[in-house]
């Protein structure tokens, strides 16, 4: 974009690593995940040479957001225990839960399913023991356990799930 290159012109990395962090934010909402990826890459490469572990993390966490959706499990694996890792170790649950989300997304499209339902396991206890329940997140991990327990056979599980959600679905679901 303009304001990147115009940024990068006058050196100031921070300021086209924040732009191009939005606009692979703005292209991963348009479901655009090839460019948001490159995006999130180019703003990466930025925020590693600025040395701003935080924002390499969150980059990581959405590269791996990216490659999962478009079905590279295994690059998808390895993006989301990096972003993991910098949030375990900075003590940032809020993230940290953030990535464990992707991790378990990750594992899953990579054919690990048993682990991944593991993961998804541990990111529901989570954010079920917070005092403010985010529901849309809830059903989507719930749903996405549902499918790989339909995947691994184990109908009657995810059938429990899928019956259990459909109340809260008619809650949070806009109509």
């Amino acid at each position: 974009s303009d304001c990147v290159q115009e940024h990068l012109v006058d050196g100031n990395d921070s300021g086209a690593a924040n732009d191009l962090h939005l606009i692979g934010c703005a292209q991963r909402e348009l479901k655009n995940y090839e460019q948001a990826l490159e995006s999130f890459r180019e703003a990466r490469e930025l925020f590693k040479k600025l040395k701003e572990v935080i924002n390499v993390g969150r980059c990581d966490q959405k590269i791996a957001h990216c490659l999962t959706e478009i079905g590279d499990g295994e690059g998808a694996l390895v993006a989301a225990q990096k972003s993991l890792d910098v949030f375990v170790t900075a003590h940032d649950h809020f993230r940290e839960t953030y990535s464990l989300l992707e991790l378990g997304k990750a594992q899953i499209v990579a054919g690990l399913g048993e682990e991944g339902l593991n993961t998804l396991d541990r990111v529901l206890e989570i954010v079920t023991d917070n005092e403010n329940k985010d529901f849309e997140l809830i059903l989507e991990i719930e749903n996405r356990m549902a499918d790989v327990l339909h995947t691994l056979g184990r109908e009657d599980e995810a059938e429990e799930i899928r019956r259990r959600i459909k109340a809260v679905e008619e809650v949070v679901k806009e109509d």
